[in-house]
């Protein structure tokens, strides 16, 4: 049963792909390709643009600053939200400062990076932290306030040590809630690193996509969208996957 149901699942996928490809294809005949490119010359240009050396170092810069903007996010994320979801005082001051991060459009933060972390790699790094962060806190200190007393009062009765009540029964009650948590950070980092490509930064798809709308060059705007499509995309559903055997 799990095999079919995951047999469905693919083909759910390739049934949204396909009508995505389709109704790309009915746009472009309706707009024109100068316009909209179609999704074989997409395809082409995007093989094009893999063989070229430029376009592989702005790729290798944006998933370096990706990686580790993501390990940032989701490290410094789990261990204040432990902190804020075990700390009542910690929390007070925590949550409220993760709700405005979340909130504000990190854009209007733009000269506050610049001024600690200049142009480059730190500061589109900062930005992709910025974005990621926040929700993991939030999420990993409200199941951390969510967990069943019971188990508490089982861990006394049994007279487990803090390690084992830690491993046992504490990471399993809140790991789905973790998984859920990397799964918006997953998201939310990538964006992060993009919007300081944009706007810090001389290397990276970021950078070369505000050249490109520049350049008004539509077939690589169309390319770093693909792109960033089917690697958030894949990587959504591998996590929702996972997500879903944790339940």
């Amino acid at each position: 049963m799990m095999k079919r149901g995951w047999i469905w699942r693919v083909l759910d996928v390739l049934l949204v792909c396909l009508a995505l490809v389709v109704f790309w294809q009915v746009v472009c005949w309706a707009v024109g390709t100068q316009v909209l490119p179609s999704p074989f010359q997409t395809i082409r240009h995007t093989v094009v643009l893999l063989g070229r050396a430029r376009f592989q170092i702005d790729l290798l810069a944006t998933a370096q600053a990706y990686v580790i903007s993501l390990v940032l996010a989701s490290a410094g994320g789990i261990l204040i939200g432990i902190l804020s979801g075990g700390w009542r005082g910690i929390n007070d001051q925590v949550e409220p400062v993760m709700l405005v991060l979340i909130a504000t459009p990190k854009v209007m933060l733009y000269p506050i990076i610049l001024l600690f972390f200049g142009l480059g790699e730190p500061a589109k790094v900062a930005f992709g932290v910025l974005h990621g962060l926040p929700p993991v806190v939030i999420m990993t200190a409200n199941a951390l306030r969510s967990i069943r007393p019971i188990y508490r009062k089982a861990a006394l009765t049994l007279r487990l040590s803090g390690r084992v009540y830690a491993q046992h029964v504490l990471v399993p009650a809140i790991f789905p809630e973790l998984v859920a948590s990397f799964r918006v950070c997953f998201a939310l980092t990538l964006l992060g690193v993009l919007v300081g490509e944009m706007f810090a930064s001389s290397r990276g798809l970021g950078h070369l996509l505000m050249a490109s709308i520049g350049a008004n060059d539509q077939p690589t705007i169309l390319t770093i969208t693909l792109i960033l499509f089917v690697f958030a995309g894949a990587g959504s559903s591998i996590l929702l996957m996972f997500s879903r055997r944790t339940k």
